[in-house]
This record gives structure tokens, sequence and C-alpha cells, in this order.
């Protein structure tokens, strides 16, 4: 009688943990999805690409930057962003490092960047 107890409350107890585990891997794979970052290895040039384009979209809308020649290369397996190019000011510099900051939470930007010579170092806004 007491083995069959034995029994029966080890299964029990296996069946929770598993439904257990499977609800917390369930709720990792959305959020995840939810974020748009890559789930397990998932295609890091994907990701890349999909970042890539949303700084650029930044850029594009933005007066200042909208005829500024620059790349942009993310390396989502570094959490980071690459601008590189020549831009009118130290102002636009700073907008689009800005920028590409909001694209994705927590990423890093690296400002490759270089003021055009005999441009002026106004503060221009929008």
């Amino acid at each position: 009688m007491t083995g069959r107890f034995l029994t029966v409350a080890l299964v029990l107890g296996a069946t929770i943990l598993l439904s257990v585990l499977r609800r917390s891997q369930a709720q990792e794979s959305s959020s995840a999805s939810a974020a748009g970052v890559a789930q397990g290895a998932g295609n890091p040039s994907a990701v890349n690409a999909k970042l890539e384009e949303t700084v650029k979209s930044m850029l594009r809308r933005d007066n200042r930057l909208r005829n500024a020649n620059l790349e942009v290369n993310a390396d989502m397996t570094k959490y980071e962003i690459t601008l590189s190019g020549t831009v009118d000011s130290e102002a636009t510099r700073d907008k689009a490092v800005e920028l590409a900051k909001t694209a994705q939470v927590g990423v890093v930007v690296n400002d490759r960047m270089k003021v055009r010579q005999g441009a002026t170092n106004r503060t221009g806004k929008d």
C-alpha cells in the first residue's frame, strides 16, 4: 500500500514539474518573439538585416540625416550597431547615434562617422 502511494506521488510530482517547465519554455519563446530577438541560434544574418533596415528607416525619416551617406552594420551576436560615413555637423552625428540607440533596447552604438571638414558645427533642430 505504501509503495503504491509513493509511486503515485512520484508520477504526480513529475507530471507537475514537466508542466511547469513547458510553460516556462513557452513564455520564453513568446517573449523572445515579441521582442524581435532571434530565438536560440536562429538566423543571425536575418536579425542583423532587420535591425539595419530599422535604423536606416529611422535615419531616412530625419530631415538632417535623410541625405547623409551613412552605412549601418548590425551585429546582434555582440548586441551592437556600427554607424560609419560622413555627416555635416556634430549635431547630425549625435542625432544619428541617438536614433540608432532607440532601434533596439540595450544596443551599443559604435560611432565611426566623420564630420565633413569645413562643415559648420551648428546645433540645427528639425
